[in-house]
């Protein structure tokens, strides 16, 4: 279904002016956060620490008991999963560490 022209333009303009209303309230809200440079970078290595070896841990799966884990990209292809999830595993932890 294709829409005509003055509709598209009408939702873009829309769009445009409902944004700053938007920005508003979400700068509101961060600016809401309360806490010191340690909590945040310690909640933030937390997420990295848990996503990396969450990876890590599904890559090694993935090898372990190939074509068993419905969790994989497919059933096929599950030298390419643990690859895939080896890689965003691995780039998780490094960052982990520069923060």
């Amino acid at each position: 279904m294709k829409l005509p022209l003055p509709i598209l333009l009408l939702l873009a303009g829309l769009a445009l002016l409902v944004e700053p209303a938007l920005a508003n309230k979400f700068e509101t809200i961060s600016g809401g956060v309360n806490g010191s440079f340690r909590l945040k970078r310690e909640f933030v290595q937390t997420g990295l620490l848990a996503g990396g070896g969450g990876f890590l841990l599904g890559a090694l799966l993935a090898v372990v008991i190939p074509r068993t884990n419905a969790a994989f990209l497919n059933f096929a292809n599950w030298r390419n999963s643990a690859i895939v999830m080896g890689v965003i595993g691995v780039l998780l932890l490094v960052s982990w560490l520069f923060v």
